[in-house]
């Protein structure tokens, strides 16, 4: 029977990647059975044809992992000076050449990983380390759960207002119906959400329904 947590995080060194890691140290921190695994991936480099019609093998040209090593050891070392008391995980670091998502799910399914944390973002023109695009593949084809992960940036016009306290018209009106109406006239506009609510008074008795006009 597994005994330990395997997370695959996969990094692609651009400044998003720091919160990528440290997101999944901070999954694995504080267990005894975890250990990390960091992926960075390049894809091959197609060169120019030399002459019409040559069609030229790609040049292999991976990610120097002394680079992603000392990316890993700065970020580590961070999140260890801000979580004194938390234990870190035993951390290994891959590279790969390939294309990004297969290599992930693969090194995924080598390690029997338990998750896989990717970062996601909408950048454009990286041809040759990690895409954020890549996460929607890796979601498709993966074994395991996938965590993507990225700077929060909520649209300010989807916020949903906040709730306004109870008004003592509205507290008068829901006093003097028992509950049957909710909202003073001045509220009442406001909150048109419909719900049927399911009751019964005894086992014997079958239930019915009433509807009431609701909301926030």
């Amino acid at each position: 029977m597994k005994s330990k947590l395997v997370i695959l995080v996969a990094i692609d060194l651009n400044p998003g990647s720091s919160l990528v890691l440290e997101r999944a140290l901070a999954m694995a921190s504080g267990r005894t059975d975890a250990e990390l695994h960091v992926l960075t991936v390049s894809e091959p480099r197609v060169p120019l044809a030399a002459y019409p019609g040559m069609v030229p093998p790609p040049a292999v040209e991976g990610v120097d992992a002394e680079q992603v090593v000392a990316f890993c050891r700065k970020e580590i070392d961070l999140f260890e000076e801000a979580h004194k008391n938390l234990k870190l995980p035993h951390v290994l670091v891959h590279t790969a050449v390939g294309v990004p998502a297969d290599e992930i799910v693969w090194l995924a399914a080598s390690l029997d990983a338990d998750m896989i944390v990717v970062g996601t973002h909408a950048r454009r023109g990286l041809k040759r380390l990690l895409l954020g695009s890549v996460a929607e593949k890796v979601v498709r084809l993966a074994g395991c759960p996938v965590l993507t992960v990225r700077d929060k940036s909520h649209n300010a016009e989807w916020r949903v207002p906040e709730i306004e306290p109870l008004c003592d018209a509205c507290a008068k009106a829901r006093r003097d119906s028992d509950g049957k109406q909710l909202w003073c006239e001045t509220h009442r506009s406001r909150h048109f959400h419909t719900h049927v609510y399911g009751y019964s008074a005894t086992v014997d008795s079958p239930p019915h329904a009433f509807s009431s006009s609701t909301g926030t």
